[in-house]
Formats: C-alpha cells, sequence, structure tokens
C-alpha cells in the first residue's frame, strides 16, 4: 500500500487557500496585528520551509530545496506550491511499511520530543497537521487586520 494512501485530503485546504492568497494585496500578505505576532507571508513561508526541513532534510536525508530569501508574496506563494509538489511526488512514490523503524530526528534546542516514534508516516501527518493549524491563523491574521479570511 502507498503511503500516500494515509492521507487523501492533505491538499483540500489548498484549494481554497491558494486562490486567496492570489488575491491578497502586498499590505495584506504583511499585515501585523498588536495581538498577532505574525503576518500572512510569514506563516506561509514558514508552512514551506518547515515542510522542506522535515521532508527532505529530517526524513529523506536530502538537501533543502528552499533556499535564499523569499522576498515578495508571489514567490513566497511559488514555494509554498512548489514544495508541496516536490512533497506528493516523494510520499506517492513511498510504500507503507507497518515495521519502518523511527527516523532519526535532530535534538531541538527547545527540547522538545515526538510524542510517538517519528517515523515515516508520523512525519508526513506531522506536517499536514502543522499545516493545518497555521492555515486557521491566516484567517485570525486576516479577521485581526479587517480584512476578509479565506472561506473555511
Amino acid at each position: 500500500m502507498k503511503l500516500a494512501t494515509f492521507f487523501p485530503y492533505r491538499n483540500d485546504a489548498r484549494k481554497i487557500l491558494i486562490p486567496y492568497l492570489n488575491q491578497l494585496t502586498e499590505a495584506q500578505w504583511y499585515a501585523r496585528h498588536p495581538d498577532h505576532p505574525n503576518s500572512i507571508a510569514w506563516i506561509v513561508e514558514h508552512i514551506a520551509r518547515s515542510e522542506d526541513e522535515w521532508i527532505n532534510v529530517i526524513a529523506l536525508k536530502e538537501e533543502r530545496r528552499l533556499k535564499g530569501v523569499l522576498d515578495h508574496p508571489q514567490q513566497i506563494l511559488q514555494a509554498y506550491i512548489d514544495i508541496r509538489n516536490h512533497t506528493d511526488l516523494k510520499l506517492s512514490a513511498m510504500e507503507y511499511d507497518e515495521h519502518e523503524p523511527a527516523v532519526q530526528l535532530p535534538h531541538f534546542s527547545d527540547g522538545w520530543e515526538p510524542p510517538s516514534p517519528p517515523t515515516l508516516r508520523w512525519i508526513f501527518h506531522h506536517i499536514f497537521d502543522h499545516e493545518s493549524y497555521h492555515i486557521g491563523q491566516i484567517g485570525v491574521i486576516a479577521r485581526l487586520n479587517g480584512f476578509d479570511g479565506p472561506l473555511f
């Protein structure tokens, strides 16, 4: 069985989010509010860079794909799209192994450790769950700054 079988809904929120992000102005991408420390631009770049780090560097022991500064909303959005396309290709090629060993994780400076053995399945679940959490923040950031959030 393909590992992707466990994550059939992984891109559903993106079907709403990407068109929403495409219609934002640059000011909306970078808007900050005193009640939330980050902008939508920061959140989207964080999602993309986290996925790149967890999938490519930690799980697959490959090079980071996202290098350099992303200094424009369209660059950030394209990186967000490109990294998921790459992740989907990798995920679609992987077979699920119920006896797979845990992936060796780096030591995190804050002492964080995963709640269960970090298998490949766990890592993909972690990335997709992480994205969902931060997508919710995008709606909060938009509304705090006085403009409509995505329709989910």
